[in-house]
């Protein structure tokens, strides 16, 4: 392989970072190629140095992947909504895989824990949210409907999306030209959603207002019915969020006398689950309105030994009631890409035996497994949930067990940049 300046001839790719870019090197060093998967060979041109690593393009594909494909949606090249459609389901899936893994042996105790198999699904028509952008473009006036553009504010006219179920896609089909009529210069945003017993989140001047309140089921126990905010979170893919459940009960090896702790509960996605196996649930989140949603989704589901608090879980918390003087048997936790750093600091006070950590972002986990190994925790399941099939997000989940033996002095582990 010979360089001129910045551009790197015959560069073989063999790795793939956690952000879509394949990962080859050149003279030990590391180098991040964007468009580029495993074992293509290209011609690669460096656009940023770094003192550990530099950042290149993908000017040609020279030898192209056996796991590279053609992309399947029209747009994929301009809509930034998918990043991976240009890499094989099974790579995808692999790569996400070994990159979760590799970060969390690396920086934390794994010495005795065990990877479970990835939860997979299928990798399309498995998203019941979406968010739809509309607007009359600057440039040439036209009126578009669908997904901003790969770094820009600029959006990609859509009909159908291949990810979205199909009940979206039909409300996109019917629905487009109402929505567009309200179209400005002004960006504007329309968030559906496909409940279990409709479409929802459609603007009343499109169609006519729902009375109804959206909800989706979970076939655990015995079925839940489980009411949620249109504009609210709500896991996107319902296979995988079954199957999460399923797995997130498992790992915290229920019996009917214990106490659960659920923090980040939500609408009850997991607190209710739990409440149909144990003797008392406590669920706490932070939004009012989604404490009152909770609570009612108890009530629906005659769950009379679940309880939900509205509690800061990013302030201090330890002089609250659920808190203070209590003990739990376990804990799983739900938060958001921010982790529960200040909250990981302060857990190993309530002696939960199992903590199960359900995460959308791998740093912000590994972050706070840190703090609860100093708690006298150990990593000892982890795994990794495909919940969004051809884009570089993942979910992931944790076992942690306490084996009342703070970690003194953690040693130093290298860090793992991808």
């Amino acid at each position: 392989m010979t360089t001129q300046n910045t551009r790197l001839e015959n560069l073989q790719i063999n790795g793939l970072t956690h952000d879509g870019r394949g990962v080859g090197h050149f003279e030990g060093k590391t180098i991040f190629v964007t468009d580029a998967v495993p074992s293509d060979i290209v011609t690669a041109n460096i656009i940023k140095h770094h003192d550990n690593f530099d950042e290149a393009e993908c000017l040609e594909i020279k030898t192209p992947s056996p796991e590279r494909l053609a992309p399947f949606c029209p747009v994929y090249d301009e809509c930034g909504g998918c990043q991976l459609q240009h890499l094989s389901l099974d790579a995808q899936r692999h790569w996400k895989n070994q990159n979760f893994i590799t970060q969390l042996t690396q920086a934390v105790d794994a010495q005795q824990y065990k990877t479970a198999p990835p939860l997979l699904g299928g990798d399309t028509h498995y998203r019941r949210r979406v968010r739809l952008s509309y607007v009359i473009s600057k440039k040439d006036k036209v009126a578009r409907l669908g997904f901003k553009q790969k770094a820009s504010n600029e959006v990609v006219d859509i009909d159908h999306c291949p990810i979205l179920t199909e009940g979206l896609n039909q409300t996109i089909k019917t629905q487009k030209t109402a929505l567009l009529n309200n179209a400005s210069r002004a960006l504007k945003e329309v968030t559906l959603v496909e409940a279990s017993n409709g479409i929802f989140g459609l603007p009343e001047t499109v169609s006519e207002p729902q009375n109804a309140q959206p909800y989706y089921t979970l076939n655990t126990h015995s079925p839940l019915k489980i009411t949620f905010p249109t504009e609210g979170f709500i896991q996107i893919n319902p296979s995988l969020n079954e199957q999460m459940i399923t797995q997130a009960l498992t790992w915290l090896d229920l019996k009917p006398t214990h106490k659960v702790l659920d923090l980040f509960c939500g609408v009850g996605n997991f607190t209710l689950p739990i409440a149909q196996q144990v003797h008392t649930t406590v669920g706490i989140e932070g939004e009012q309105s989604l404490v009152d949603t909770a609570t009612f989704n108890a009530q629906q589901n005659t769950l009379d030994s679940v309880q939900f608090y509205k509690g800061d879980l990013f302030q201090e918390v330890t002089p609250k009631p659920w808190f203070k003087k209590q003990k739990y048997d376990r804990i799983l936790l739900d938060p958001g890409r921010q982790g529960a750093f200040n909250l990981s600091k302060v857990l190993g006070k309530l002696k939960a035996h199992i903590i199960v950590y359900v995460s959308c972002n791998a740093a912000t986990l590994i972050r706070d497994i840190k703090e609860l190994e100093k708690q006298g925790y150990r990593l000892t399941k982890a795994g990794m949930i495909d919940m969004f099939p051809h884009t570089t997000h993942t979910e992931v989940m944790v076992q942690l067990t306490r084996t009342h033996k703070a970690l003194k002095k953690p040693k130093s582990r290298p860090t793992f940049k991808i």
